[in-house]
């Protein structure tokens, strides 16, 4: 019983160490393995089909996790979401979220876009330095 609360105690020690380290900028904590997820839900607004919320931030480095979600309810029952400079392009139906990851390897300003039906269903992407 007596070595089962020390454990317990010296593991939650630990843990606030560790925690207290990592925000303190001690212990780096790699970019790469862990994906920043982010949310776009596609509405209809006014007579206007758009990606919300927009614009997303990232940093740069930062691999993103994007789910996309197609909530609009009349036709088409599909939409694109786009972002070229990374490379993502994927089909939306609705009623099926898709997911799209990817690295966010360059800093600016970029266009998230469908490349179904032109000109709507815009926003965009900012990676910070």
């Amino acid at each position: 019983m007596w070595n089962r609360k020390i454990g317990i105690v010296l593991g939650l020690a630990l843990g606030i160490i560790l925690g207290l380290s990592a925000g303190m900028g001690l212990i780096q904590v790699d970019a790469q393995q862990t994906a920043r997820e982010l949310t776009l839900v596609n509405i209809k607004y006014e007579g206007s089909n758009i990606w919300v919320p927009g614009p997303l931030v990232v940093k740069k480095g930062e691999r993103v996790r994007l789910r996309a979600i197609n909530n609009v309810k009349d036709d088409p029952a599909e939409h694109g979401l786009a972002i070229d400079e990374f490379g993502v392009k994927m089909v939306v139906n609705r009623g099926k979220p898709e997911t799209a990851e990817f690295v966010a390897d360059k800093a600016g300003i970029f266009r998230v876009w469908c490349h179904l039906h032109l000109p709507h269903v815009a926003t965009q992407l900012v990676v910070i330095e």
